[in-house]
């Protein structure tokens, strides 16, 4: 499972890349190639990241449950108060950080609870 999902990560990530890369040039009307490279490769490695952690966060039904519940919740109460200072990226950023933390913190507690026996 870790071989194929770091190849699949690789491969998604240079797409998202190349086409992030394409479209921040054609989008702007007096772009710079060494910005837009640049750009595209720190979108790329961000991507890269976030595909690899939630994927290997993902690998039973159980963490399913729990982070496709935490995350949910964390990021829609996150965008509504930062919505108020007109931070919704930082809500969305924030939200997200939270609601990992949040199904970590949750799977901790359940881990105690049953003595740490469970895998």
């Amino acid at each position: 499972m870790n071989k194929t999902l770091t190849q699949r990560t690789v491969i998604l990530s240079i797409l998202f890349g190349l086409f992030f890369c394409i479209f921040s040039y054609f989008s702007e009307s007096h772009a710079s190639i060494g910005n837009v490279i640049l750009r595209g490769i720190i979108a790329t490695i961000v991507f890269a990241l976030l595909y690899y952690t939630l994927f290997s966060i993902l690998n039973s039904p159980e963490r399913k449950y729990k982070f496709g519940i935490t995350i949910p919740i964390c990021l829609l109460l996150a965008i509504l108060l930062t919505a108020i200072f007109s931070a919704i990226k930082v809500g969305i950023i924030v939200g997200l950080i939270i609601g990992v933390l949040a199904g970590y913190i949750w799977e901790w507690i359940e881990k105690r609870k049953s003595g740490g026996d469970r895998q």
